[in-house]
């Protein structure tokens, strides 16, 4: 049976999870006596960890997609995972959210030490290659785990074992520590597992994405050395490249490609996802509910390597031209085609055109006659594949990328540049990324300053990594979260001033600034608050649960 299908069935089957992680004993746990003693049992319990890479929604829509919406660049519809409420500073330690998301680590984490506290049954039963292997993977589970958890919440409870029944609680770790003991359990992962994996277990962690997750865990960590040592292995390991086209990156021909170092997999018959109902456009039938923002539009250069406020190329009443190719391969805007539909939301454009049985024909317009079509004017395109029928709309098998070659190497020149080790290695990586073949963007160079090259990476993480849920964590440890997300969202345009020129400035920051917000609908207005936006509260129901959670 191939990976795929042992992740998503046997593991969902297998160990049911500790939901109150840090307050009661596994019950539900197979017989530790017996169980974990051979090959078999030992991959049971393995596939039953990998379930730590489905972190999803109800819907199966990847929380990744929702957590940009705490951000600036990503508008959500509604109350779907609370997100605009987060976005907007008004969460507190009694949020659903926070508790959920707490749960589902910790219950993750419980699988993989369930798994590691016990696997010494088979010692001798099994070869020290296998052993080894399986210790691995549970490592890098629970590591990757622990990442969202110190990044989300800040100090939390750390557990390496089972928790005694009797004595179930504990108190909270100093980030720092955790971090220490992830790259014991990275180091580990990296020594015993292979570069590749072929046949049936393709797909699962490899020497190349523990190297990867020890620098995405260091980057966020201010850890310079360790991010730029770990992430320039993967680099000289040679194991990945950069697929050359960003447009089909995030359709099934790219999915798999040698960029993608950890990927969330899907199959029909054991588990798919709804992505493309709820980032695509009405006219599909979908939701629209994940949107782009104005301000990640805005924040594409121009062709010219400059953004649109100092660059000539830029024509306010022809907004999309001359841009950053990614805008158009990851956004749909109006006057673009997608799915056999012309999107347009001008709200006169009650009828559009679309391709029916070969034909170019008139419709009713969805996006705009809907309520619920897109609040910004603009649909995401990233993870939606135009070659897959109506029905995968809903039941998606397109692989969800969670690590990726482009991410390693703009964690390596961004920890080079912050510790003012500025060379060539350095202009490669960001250049790697920036002239993917069908984007092309002006190169980087070492005349460049260490001010623009900070300015220029930290663009290509917010371009390149956009609505892939990194953004809420890079404005945290940037410092710029009160800089960039208080104020009015915007929606799209007022049909008075919908075609009225204009050109925005930039903050110091990077933020969009607009001369009159007047000529947009406003989305709902966000407040900083410090103690949301940089930090998650822990639970209530666990301060309950564990006064040694208190502060």
């Amino acid at each position: 049976m191939k990976l795929k299908y042992s992740l998503i069935l046997l593991a969902s089957a297998a160990f049911a999870s500790c939901q109150d992680f840090l307050d009661r004993y596994p019950l539900e746990e197979p017989a530790s006596s017996e169980f974990y003693s051979n090959e078999d049992e030992l991959t049971l319990a393995v596939n039953g960890a990998y379930r730590s890479l489905y972190w999803l929604s109800n819907d199966d829509v990847p929380y990744q997609l929702f957590i940009d919406g705490a951000t600036d660049i990503v508008y959500i519809r509604g109350t779907y995972a609370n997100m605009t409420d987060m976005r907007r500073g008004e969460g507190s330690a009694e949020t659903a959210t926070f508790k959920t998301i707490w749960d589902t680590f910790y219950g993750y984490i419980a699988r993989c030490n369930n798994l590691l506290d016990n696997m010494h049954n088979a010692r001798g039963r099994v070869s020290e290659t296998f052993y080894n292997r399986i210790e691995a993977q549970a490592r890098f589970l629970r590591a990757y785990n622990y990442f969202y958890l110190v990044n989300l919440y800040g100090d939390v409870p750390f557990a390496e074992h089972v928790l005694d029944w009797q004595q179930p609680r504990l108190p909270k770790s100093p980030k720092a520590e955790i971090v220490a003991r992830l790259y014991a359990d990275l180091d580990f992962a990296k020594d015993h597992l292979p570069a590749k994996w072929t046949g049936n277990d393709a797909g699962r962690a490899t020497r190349g994405a523990a190297f990867g997750l020890k620098a995405r865990i260091a980057l966020y960590a201010n850890d310079y050395e360790t991010a730029a040592a770990a992430a320039d292995s993967v680099i000289q390991s040679k194991a990945y490249e950069i697929y050359p086209s960003y447009e089909k990156l995030f359709r099934h021909s790219g999915a798999g490609s040698s960029e993608a170092m950890l990927y969330m997999p899907f199959l029909l018959g054991t588990q798919t996802n709804q992505i493309p109902k709820y980032v695509g456009t009405r006219l599909a039938n979908c939701y629209s509910i994940i949107v782009p923002t104005q301000v990640l539009v805005d924040m594409y250069q121009c062709t010219d390597g400059r953004r649109i406020d100092r660059s000539p190329a830029y024509d306010p009443k022809k907004p999309y031209e001359n841009r950053d190719p990614r805008l158009g391969y990851s956004i749909l805007y109006p006057g673009q085609w997608h799915a056999g539909y012309k999107f347009e939301v001008h709200p006169d454009s009650t009828k559009t055109s679309a391709v029916i049985n070969g034909e170019t024909v008139r419709i009713n317009n969805t996006e705009v006659t809907n309520a619920y079509g897109t609040f910004t004017g603009y649909i995401e395109k990233k993870y939606y594949d135009e070659s897959d029928v109506p029905g995968k709309i809903t039941q998606c098998e397109l692989n969800f990328m969670l690590m990726r070659y482009a991410e390693v190497l703009l964690t390596y020149a961004e920890a080079r540049i912050e510790l003012n080790r500025i060379d060539q290695s350095v202009i490669d990586a960001i250049n790697a990324v920036r002239q993917r073949k069908d984007v092309m963007m002006p190169a980087a160079t070492l005349s460049m300053s260490r001010d623009e090259l900070r300015e220029l990476v930290r663009y290509e993480r917010t371009i390149e990594l956009a609505m892939e849920g990194f953004r809420l964590l890079d404005i945290r440890r940037w410092k710029i979260v009160e800089h960039v997300l208080p104020g009015y969202m915007l929606g799209k345009r007022t049909k008075a001033d919908w075609y009225t020129p204009v050109v925005p400035a930039f903050s110091d920051y990077g933020k969009p600034e607009y001369p009159d917000e007047s000529i947009f609908q406003k989305l709902g207005f966000a407040s900083f608050n410090r103690d949301i936006q940089y930090s998650w509260p822990i639970p209530q129901a666990e301060i309950d649960r564990n006064p040694l959670l208190k502060d």
